[in-house]
């Protein structure tokens, strides 16, 4: 027969395996003032937009190269791999700084490359990548970061203006700078193509000021940004997460205190043998 001790500290051993795994990238807020003042190092502000003062924390996910979620922070280097996914989720953290919002407010989100053909000559600055609106939240914590609320579209309204193509700078076009950005959407859109504020179905070249007084927008709620750099690794670009010390190095911990549960639990198995 088992030892009871022994088939309680099994049960304890996998009950917390899961949790390990679930915790491998270690994601932490990041707050408004960070947001902004990096748009500013950056030189995207005032370079590509004149301002940014956000009153939310925006941020996107996406599937490092090690394979674990991790969360887009201002700055974030991104591998070609990494950038040509669709990010796992959008969310917002602090929404009640945003003024005029409430539990049926929608929003719309861009993603533009500010150095498009290559950084030394932007003849198609703000390319645009993405573009949809009648985003909510959905009443769910980012499975990245608990602290921050999900934005989703709901299947019936997904019909993006400017659907996803996936990030393709040439090689050795410096380093270029990826931009998403969160507004909130006057709430005519929720029903409405944005075609029939007249905008044009063009991407390069994208008037960023004559778009928002097309669609009647106010200032970005939230913004954040990542960085390929076409002049490394062959064009392909170097990641984050896999960096010394860098968000990826935390999943690799995580994960090796995944593994050493794993022999926890091997252990305590083969105790129960003898």
């Amino acid at each position: 027969m088992y030892s009871t001790t022994a088939l309680l500290a099994l049960a304890a051993a996998i009950a917390q395996a899961p949790a390990l795994v679930a915790a491998d990238d270690n994601a932490t807020s990041v707050s408004t003032l960070t947001f902004k003042n990096a748009f500013v190092s950056s030189g995207i502000v005032p370079e590509v937009i004149p301002a940014l003062d956000p009153a939310v924390s925006f941020y996107a996910s996406y599937r490092a190269e090690d394979g674990h979620s991790e969360l887009l922070v201002p700055g974030s280097s991104l591998s070609l791999a990494e950038a040509r996914q669709f990010p796992i989720e959008f969310s917002v953290e602090s929404l009640n700084n945003a003024t005029n919002i409430t539990a049926n407010t929608r929003y719309l989100i861009y993603l533009l490359d500010a150095d498009a053909p290559s950084r030394s000559s932007p003849t198609a600055r703000n390319l645009r990548h993405y573009l949809a609106g009648n985003y909510t939240l959905l009443g769910q914590n980012s499975s990245v970061l608990a602290t921050a609320q999900r934005l989703a579209i709901p299947d019936a309204n997904r019909r993006p203006f400017t659907t996803f193509t996936a990030p393709d700078p040439q090689p050795n076009t410096g380093v270029h700078r990826y931009i998403y950005a969160l507004y909130t959407q006057p709430a005519r859109w929720n029903t409405q193509g944005f075609e029939g504020s007249g905008m044009e179905a063009q991407v390069q070249n994208w008037n960023l000021s004559r778009w928002r007084t097309q669609l009647g927008l106010g200032p970005a709620i939230g913004a954040t940004f990542f960085t390929i750099d076409t002049n490394a690794n062959g064009g392909n670009g170097t990641s984050s997460s896999s960096t010394p010390g860098g968000s990826g190095a935390v999943g690799l911990s995580a994960y090796s205190l995944y593994v050493s549960g794993l022999g926890t639990v091997a252990a305590l198995f083969a105790m129960m043998l003898v």
